[in-house]
């Protein structure tokens, strides 16, 4: 091409950057094609109109380079500026400032070269967003990791660390700076590094495994007995690129929180908690009095036992200990159970018959679940306690009667008194002294004692053979709430026995909701705080599927009686 003029007219009017170029005055003298097109002005409409008629930049206002450039001879930009056309319509763009020269050098005018970087810009934003929510999710992930009880790690595919959690550090005496970037077996030393790795195990094969016992070695070179559990690293598109190990130190089964008190076993209970060690001081206190005792506890807490304690060291004992369940029987019927009946006396009362106090005479009346007497019975159960005289159901002469009352209840029954719904002047008579077990998760030094208890009672199959609990087996055990108390723990070791043929009892053997470690309230289903709730319909809805139906399976692995199951059950909407 000989016409050098219509070559730079041809390439200036081909860039796809838009292209304006301004007198000193400021007027526009020249617009390539692409400023035309993305402005929407023509060529003839904008020559010689001042630029900011235009150029409508948010520049224009502050911090315009314009004077700068005619000045100092030199280009300027200015990135992420708003431009807006003729329509309105905004984009963003950079925009390059520089002089235009005459054939001398003189500086004649300005061009600015506006580049459209809208789709940049929204994905720079986009970026950004992404990169804070990845951040965001960093930092909640790092803050889980960091306050976890357990140690955590994960590896890369070579087995190097990417993490270390707190919780790792205090138990290997290893800092993550320490460790980062280097091979686990390194820094670990487990007896499983060299052969049979959980972990490597589980980026080989994808699954995942929990509860694997292994021993590693912490900085001072001691070590330290733990459970890991290991499964895949995956990326967010899941890819594999790694590992993760989370690890339970289980020599906090020797250690916290039980204090060295010493063993008692008394009339059958064994202890070393101190609350229980002064029930026991207190039961051979009152033992030999005739006073009424209220013994108040959650199911399981061993109610019954207590009383029959009482009964045993006191003067009464070569007498009858006769129980009897309050919640078992309707009002009318309890009346007859409780003071006998003569023939006659109803429908169906063909003989007479003896109630529970004359059959007791000289001994101990135990009254389970005191709290479900109506107020019928109530009155005349008071009477009996004044005049120490009863009436059999539609007899007229008084019979005298030589009992001591010993009542039990699994709430608080003072908390009944305001509402009417139990006579308080029938409560003080029955809580001459009161005694309230403390349930098993108050006491929870006792659960190794009681566990190694049941498991030396063998079954005939098992005569000579010594068992145990792994340690997380045992960790399981520590850490469940235990709404059935130590009924619940006995059903419990006994089922494991069931299940387990080696003489070290595994977790899997012990029943699921033990497995998964006291979910729901800490109190557990069985306090009196906790009746009707969605935990305790859940956990017997299981049971009764596990029993197909029969309730006095479901009752016996609840660790509570048929009758309570039944009132539970009505209580919770279960009932058909």
């Amino acid at each position: 091409m000989n016409n050098p003029g219509l070559f730079d007219s041809l390439l200036v009017g081909s860039v796809s950057d838009g292209m304006v170029a301004i007198s000193p005055e400021g007027r526009i003298l020249y617009a390539n094609r692409s400023f035309q097109e993305r402005s929407g002005y023509r060529l003839d409409e904008i020559v010689g109109k001042h630029c900011r008629e235009v150029v409508l930049e948010s520049i224009c206002d502050a911090g315009c380079p314009f004077a700068e450039v005619l000045d100092t001879g030199k280009a300027v930009d200015r990135f992420d500026v708003e431009v807006r056309g003729r329509d309105g319509e905004a984009m963003s763009a950079c925009i390059n400032f520089t002089p235009l020269r005459d054939a001398s050098g003189g500086v004649i005018g300005v061009v600015e070269v506006i580049r459209d970087i809208t789709k940049l810009k929204e994905l720079k934003d986009t970026l950004k967003r992404t990169d804070s929510m990845y951040r965001r999710e960093r930092i909640k992930t790092r803050t889980i990791l960091d306050n976890i009880p357990s140690g955590v790690y994960t590896v890369d595919q070579e087995m190097s660390f990417l993490s270390f959690n707190p919780s790792l550090e205090r138990i290997t005496g290893f800092r993550s700076e320490e460790v980062l970037g280097r091979k686990c077996m390194e820094v670990l030393r487990s007896d499983f590094c060299e052969a049979g790795c959980p972990l490597k195990r589980s980026m080989r094969t994808g699954e995942t495994l929990r509860g694997i016992e292994v021993n590693l070695r912490a900085k001072n070179g001691a070590v330290v007995p733990i459970a890991s559990s290991t499964a895949v690293l995956r990326d967010e598109e899941g890819k594999p690129i790694g590992g993760i190990c989370s690890f339970r130190d289980l020599r906090e089964l020797h250690s916290v929180p039980f204090p060295h008190g010493r063993v008692r076993e008394f009339q059958g209970m064994l202890s070393k908690n101190p609350r229980i060690h002064e029930i026991f001081d207190l039961i051979e206190t009152i033992a030999d009095s005739d006073a009424n005792v209220l013994i108040e506890g959650e199911s399981g807490t061993g109610k019954e036992l207590v009383a029959r304690a009482i009964h045993r060291l006191s003067s009464r004992a070569e007498k009858p200990f006769l129980g009897v369940n309050c919640a078992s029987l309707n009002e009318n019927l309890m009346e007859s159970e409780l003071f006998g009946h003569v023939r006659g006396a109803f429908t169906g009362a063909v003989k007479d018959r003896a109630g529970r106090f004359e059959m007791a005479e000289g001994g101990t009346l135990f009254l389970d679940e005191v709290s479900e007497i109506g107020p019928h019975l109530q009155a005349k159960l008071l009477r009996v306690i004044q005049e120490r005289e009863y009436q059999r159901v539609g007899e007229t002469a008084a019979r005298k009667a030589d009992v001591r009352i010993i009542s039990a209840t699994n709430r608080r029954l003072k908390e009944s008194l305001a509402g009417g719904a139990f006579r308080d002047d029938l409560y003080y008579r029955l809580n001459v002294v009161s005694i309230i077990p403390p349930p098993l998760r108050e006491r929870k030094e006792d659960i190794p004692l009681l566990v190694e208890h049941f498991l030396r009672r063998p079954t005939d199959r098992e005569i000579g053979k010594k068992r145990s609990f792994s340690p997380l087996a045992m960790q399981a055990l520590l850490e469940y709430p235990w709404p059935g108390n130590v009924r619940e723990l006995e059903n419990a070791v006994e089922r494991a026995k069931i299940c387990s043929r080696g003489e070290i009892i595994e977790e899997p053997a012990l029943p699921a909701e033990i497995r998964r470690r006291g979910s729901g309230d800490p109190r557990g289903a069985g306090s009196s705080g906790d009746k009707g709730s969605g935990l305790e319909a859940d956990r017997i809805r299981e049971t009764l599927a596990l029993c197909r139906g029969n309730r006095g399976e479901a009752a016996l692995l609840l660790g509570i009686s048929r009758v309570t199951l039944w009132r539970r059950m009505k209580r919770s909407g279960l009932m058909a």
